[in-house]
């Protein structure tokens, strides 16, 4: 139960300093860069990375639906400056959808900020991801399927005698075989 609290603590935190620093940096920043929209979600999986989150569906729900309402809570609070100062429409819909070049940059940035902050708690390594198991991808019977003998996905199929060869241990097997 620890672990839980501390993951949905740190998500929190993290959440609550993306959320800041999207206000911070939306009043800071020229009037249509949305760049700051890539803060919640970043900073919400630094803080589960640092809760020691491992990724539960939940966990990750948090973070996308947290990002998306850290944005909005932090364009809330400058709508409500720029209205207190005159500068902004008394509805917030119509402030929001007030410039289609910022919203497809903020949405865009958000999203990118959701998919990094998503890839921080499940994983840091995406090119050695992608390197140990590109091979499940391959279909079977095809160049690069694992050879059953060494497991080597240096592979190339006989385009005559439909068997593959591996290049690395020379085993010679139809696809439909197992190994002997």
């Amino acid at each position: 139960m620890t672990g839980r609290l501390s993951a949905l603590i740190g998500i929190g935190l993290g959440l609550v300093l993306g959320c800041t620093a999207y206000g911070v940096l939306r009043a800071l920043l020229p009037g249509d860069l949305a760049v700051a929209a890539i803060a919640p979600g970043l900073l919400a999986g630094i803080g589960a990375r640092l809760g020691r989150a491992f990724g539960t569906p939940a966990q990750l729900r948090i973070i996308v639906f947290g990002s998306l309402f850290a944005v909005l809570a932090g364009e809330y609070f400058v709508w409500d400056a720029l209205r207190a100062s005159g500068l902004a429409v008394d509805a917030f819909v119509p402030h929001l959808l007030r410039s289609a070049q910022w919203l497809i940059f903020t949405i865009g940035f958000l999203v990118f900020g959701i998919f990094l902050g998503v890839r921080l708690l499940v994983g840091n390594d995406p090119l050695g991801d992608i390197l140990e198991h590109g091979s499940d991808a391959v279909p079977p019977g095809a160049h690069g399927t694992p050879c059953p003998r060494c497991g080597s996905v240096q592979t190339v199929l006989d385009g005559r005698s439909l068997e593959l060869e591996c290049t690395a241990c020379g085993h010679r097997w139809r696809p439909a075989d197992r190994p002997a």
